[in-house]
């Protein structure tokens, strides 16, 4: 709405100045004609007057015409007429400055305004019998002059100020209509855009610049839409992948695995088929096969899960049972690798919701990183625990307790432009044909869905602390 006021105080200002100039010209044009129409009337009267007294003078003498000025204006109360001489000091000498006077010696009227005591003076100059000059003057009272101005000037600032009030009103109601009310519409929209709801088109009527802008977010979002569909295609199918390279990863451990129970299984078949043992003895190595069976089906289990590609799907999740199970996934490559796995304590109060599956990928990609990086006889330790954190600026969290879960190793290390890029697509320290460079990515965008963030803090020749921040939520 900031706009719409300015808007509303761009017009009202504009139309006040406009009312104010006009009302000044109306008032100055009012005041000239009414000025120009008392001194005409003056005038007028004393020309009038003028031949009047001359002629009374010419038949009857000055007694008679000053006795004939007297009765001509003695009915006029806003009017006062009467004889003057230019060179008299007495009472018959005329009110104004004789140097103001100096045409009437050349036959000319002179009107001068008295604003001290707020008359109007004409003087007619009179051709009487007598060798000195004279003349009338009329003296016209200012006062119906001045209501008239005031009466003026009044009504000109009302109409000034109800010109004013109205076009505010209006100025208000257009504004709040085609101005206010669009805009909060489209920051609205430009909000939910920000916070990622693409949904719902915003719809404007009125076809101007507002109605272009309205349809080009529109247009935006759609195109936003169809890019954000396809780039979490593509972040699923990395994901995929990097799931499928791990499962490759631990397929030749399984099949290590698996080894064992098939003998045993296998042997004890043979056993019960050959007659080999009776009695207790078939029950026992028939509770043995079962045993293995499922014991393989567990494995195969597990790591089906793992590469089976899924949605994001919150639930309680106890991290320290996670962190176990991912080690029990992962220990065929530790001991082929002659490293140790040091899974956390088991501890119920350490819960989470989180999706399964995602963060069992997390711990898993940080894990075989850990290991691949720790020479033989190393050690690659998890740990979790409850801290109190400030997350970074670009996680958007007020959250102050976060669950830390560390993947810690004593191996080589990362260096600074390493550890810079460490989190890049397809970046990898290690050698051609080892590693996609998915793993780390993949992880880093799996726990900023949960609103999470993963600090990496390393020394080169001393190992790396890969520390995974999640909101603890409603475990």
């Amino acid at each position: 709405m900031r706009l719409t006021r300015k808007f509303i105080a761009a017009l009202v200002i504009g139309v006040a100045l406009v009312a104010l100039i006009q009302g000044f010209l109306d008032y100055q044009r009012e005041r000239d004609v009414f000025d120009r129409q008392m001194k005409g009337e003056a005038a007028a009267l004393g020309r009038a007057l003028a031949r009047g007294v001359a002629h009374v003078w010419q038949r009857d003498g000055e007694p008679a015409a000053r006795e004939f000025l007297e009765t001509a204006t003695s009915k006029r109360e806003s009017l006062l007429a009467r004889w003057i001489w230019l060179d008299a000091k007495d009472h018959d000498a005329p009110r104004a400055d004789r140097a103001d006077l100096q045409e009437m010696t050349e036959g000319n009227v002179v009107t001068l305004r008295d604003s001290s005591r707020r008359v109007l003076l004409t003087y007619i100059p009179v051709e009487v019998p007598e060798r000195r000059s004279g003349g009338l003057e009329i003296a016209q009272s200012l006062e119906q002059f001045d209501t008239y101005i005031r009466d003026s000037l009044r009504s000109e600032i009302l109409g000034s100020v109800a010109a004013v009030t109205i076009a505010g009103l209006l100025a208000l109601a257009l504004g709040v209509m085609f101005i206010g009310r669009p805009i909060n519409r489209l920051a609205e929209k430009a909000r939910r855009v920000g916070t990622g709801d693409l949904s719902g088109p915003l719809v404007l009527q009125q076809r101007d610049e507002l109605g272009e802008l309205a349809t080009e977010i529109n247009l935006m979002c759609e195109r936003l839409a169809e890019e954000s569909k396809a780039r979490e295609q593509a972040t699923e199918q990395l994901r995929h992948a990097d799931r499928l390279t791990t499962v490759g990863k631990l397929a030749s451990g399984l099949a290590h695995e698996l080894g064992t129970p098939l003998n045993v299984v296998q042997g004890r078949a043979k056993l019960i088929a050959e007659h080999e043992v009776e009695g207790k003895d078939v029950e026992d190595s028939a509770r043995i096969v079962v045993e293995q069976a499922e014991r393989m089906t567990a494995l195969i289990r597990q790591l089906l899960d793992f590469a089976r590609p899924r949605p994001l799907h919150k639930a309680p999740v106890n991290v320290a049972t996670l962190a176990g199970r991912v080690c029990q996934l992962v220990a065929t490559i530790a001991k082929t690798a002659n490293v140790t796995l040091d899974p956390p304590q088991a501890d119920e109060t350490l819960r989470i919701a989180a999706d399964d599956g995602q963060l069992t990928q997390v711990l898993t990609n940080l894990v075989v990183n850990g290991i691949q990086a720790t020479p033989a006889r190393g050690t690659v330790a998890i740990r979790a625990k409850v801290v109190e954190q400030q997350p970074p600026p670009y996680v958007g969290s007020d959250e102050a307790s976060w669950m830390a879960i560390e993947v810690k190793d004593n191996g080589t290390g990362l260096d600074d432009s390493s550890r810079a890029r460490i989190f890049e697509p397809f970046f990898s320290t290690k050698g051609i044909g080892e590693g996609t460079g998915l793993g780390l990515s993949v992880s880093w965008g799996l726990v900023r869905e949960h609103g999470g963030w993963i600090d990496v803090q390393s020394v080169l020749g001393e190992g790396s602390t890969f520390t995974v921040f999640l909101p603890r939520g409603t475990a």
